[in-house]
């Protein structure tokens, strides 16, 4: 890690003070002193992972790396050759200096946050342990990013304040990290509110809370989990971790949706949580999704959970975003409307392949197809499926009122018929989406994979012998289960297709009365894992996911194949040796940038991308 990041990361505060002051004289005599010190520094922590080099990685690392996503028509040569697979070590998006930005504020409050406690009186206990609990979050989130993207890099809890310090520091192994990050947020996990007062509503998904420390720790328990070299026994416990984690989010929602506790946003009429979700998939499977169509077969202004969820945002689902507008406070997300924007100005655009040819009323649901039926609003909603196939622009969250579906307008329609669109929707005036983190469907999959990895796990996996022509289609009761207290693979793949069935059934309303719009349940844990990929990958379109879920696969099964079935196509422009990287596991992560690599002795480059330079150097 370079000491220029490290040296200046933290602190930038509006003081003209912290500038004209040693940093150590700074930190130690003038700042440091009573509460609202340290919340104008959790604050600069929030706006670190705000940052537009952060949301853009954000989004490139995740997304525009998957087979999501194609060339746009306003991007630059590095994230051309990105696309392509074909990426240098001088390439832009190989730098991780924003991330170390917001580790080191976050360690910098980790620091001296307990310091302030003892000469502050009105810096409570309960002030400091939520102020420990946001920053430990936003520092793992940082750290577990970097290591999807990287594999190992450098890491430190302690903050960099002065220049005695070492800055150069070598990598340290992914796993060691992610186990390092487990033990630290566990510590921790229950210092965070379960919500904040209703004059602070803003706070409920744009800052950290308990249900946001579980799915976090869901994440990363679920990534620690998928790596084929740990024992069966150590996978099997870090999985039942993750559904675990996974447990406490979804009681806690489903308990909210109860007792209609539930704070809305100011801009939403309608203030009770019960007229807006979707009974159809609650009486049936359990569990409170907001509802695209009030009436089945009925939509009139488009697909309401989805604009609520990434259109003004905090939504019911939402567990943690990334905030751009507070109230009549607003910051433009810049990186991603740069990136998604307007069909004129995008960088990338949706992935044709998605929809090779067009959805008939007459089809029946197959996995052999990403979006196989016409009843799918995420078919239209997250991007512009034009009927000649021309534009490819994605909508999702760049479209504050999303019209899909709407039969009064020239938007397309899903349901028992899929009808192409034959207008673009206008992007959204305010510029300012917020970028989710976590939502309530999120945690639902996670604890879905995880099910299904437990029973391929057991001595008596599901198989197709083992599935009785009864069971195929059936799903557990709607009376809510944790996932903790199943204890057979039929039982954990029941559960796995009764989670996946719900989130598919939100999108998909007219199943109702088209019953050969919806999956059936697999016979076998091939066809689970190839359900649920599909249904992570229709439910997260553009939001950040899809690369990390193929490297997470990759890792599981402990070789590329998947992986490469999924880009090799989109790959195909780079060449051939590009094409021969691809087998290697190391091609899925990114290099050390150059200008890293020279400033930092101890860093070890990525053999995937060992140029003559650096061939030369190690």
């Amino acid at each position: 890690m370079s000491a220029a990041v490290l040296a200046t990361a933290g602190f930038g505060l509006n003081s003209c003070d912290i500038d004209m002051l040693p940093l150590n004289e700074v930190v130690l005599e003038n700042f440091w002193t009573n509460k609202d010190d340290v919340e104008s520094v959790v604050n600069a922590c929030y706006a670190a992972v705000q940052a537009d080099d952060y949301v853009e990685r954000l989004i490139v690392w995740g997304e525009d790396r998957s087979d999501n996503v194609t060339e746009g028509n306003s991007l630059s040569e590095d994230l051309k050759y990105l696309l392509k697979g074909s990426i240098k070590t001088t390439n832009q998006y190989c730098s991780w200096a924003d991330f170390y930005v917001a580790i080191n504020r976050c360690n910098t409050v980790l620091e001296y946050a307990p310091v302030v406690a003892q000469k502050d009186p009105n810096y409570t206990e309960s002030d400091l342990r939520i102020n420990i609990a946001e920053c430990k979050f936003l520092r793992a989130y940082s750290y577990f990013t970097l290591v999807k993207s990287f594999k190992n890099v450098p890491f430190t809890m302690v903050a960099s304040i002065d220049d005695t310090q070492e800055y150069r520091l070598p990598q340290t192994a992914g796993e060691q990290i992610l186990d390092s990050l487990i033990e630290d947020l566990e510590g921790c996990k229950d210092f965070a509110p379960r919500k904040y007062p209703e004059n602070e509503k803003l706070k409920n998904s744009g800052r950290v809370t308990r249900a946001a420390m579980y799915a976090l720790l869901a994440d990363i328990y679920l990534w620690r989990a998928s790596d084929v070299n740990l024992s069966v026994d150590k996978q099997n416990e870090l999985y039942k971790k993750s559904i675990e984690c996974c447990d406490y989010v979804l009681a806690y929602k489903l308990q909210q949706y109860k007792d209609n506790s539930f704070v809305f946003m100011d801009d939403v009429k309608e203030k009770d949580i019960r007229q807006h979700i979707d009974k159809e998939v609650y009486n049936e499977y359990g569990y409170p999704l907001l509802a695209e169509e009030t009436t089945v077969g009925q939509n009139e202004g488009g697909p309401k959970g989805y604009n609520m969820i990434f259109g003004s945002g905090g939504s019911f689902e939402t567990i943690f975003e990334i905030r751009f507008k507070a109230g009549s406070s607003t910051t433009t997300n810049s990186a991603l409307m740069d990136m998604y924007g307007s069909s004129s100005t995008n960088k990338v655009v949706a992935n044709e392949k998605m929809i090779t040819t067009k959805p008939e009323n007459s089809n029946s649901y197959t996995d052999q197809k990403l979006f196989s039926v016409p009843s799918d609003y995420r078919s239209m909603a997250p991007f512009y499926y034009k009927a000649d196939a021309t534009d490819w622009t994605i909508y999702k969250y760049v479209v504050e009122n999303n019209k899909a579906g709407d039969s009064r307008e020239k938007f397309g329609s899903v349901g028992t018929a899929f009808t192409p669109g034959t207008a673009a929707q206008s992007t959204r005036s305010d510029n300012a989406p917020n970028w989710i983190l976590y939502r309530l469907t999120e945690v639902m999959l996670m604890r879905a994979e995880a099910e299904i990895e437990l029973a391929n796990n057991m001595p008596a996996p599901v198989t197709e012998e083992t599935t009785t022509e009864a069971k195929k289609n059936q799903h557990r009761s709607s009376t809510y289960v944790d996932g903790a207290s199943l204890s057979t693979a039929d039982d954990l793949c029941t559960d796995a297709f009764n989670l996946i069935s719900a989130v598919y059934r939100r999108s998909n309303p007219v199943v109702k009365n088209q019953a050969k719009y919806a999956p059936t349940k697999p016979t076998t844990i091939d066809g689970f894992r190839k359900l649920l990929m599909n249904e992570r990958r229709r439910e997260f379109l553009f939001e950040g996911k899809r690369y990390f879920d193929l490297v997470r696969l990759s890792r599981r099964e402990g070789n590329t194949r998947q992986f490469r079935d999924a880009l090799s196509q989109k790959y195909g422009d780079a060449g051939a040796a590009v094409a021969m990287k691809m087998v290697q596991m190391d091609f899925m992560y990114l290099p050390v940038a150059r200008s890293e690599m020279k400033v930092n002795p101890n860093l070890v480059q990525n053999q995937c991308y060992l140029d003559e330079e650096e061939n030369i150097k190690n």
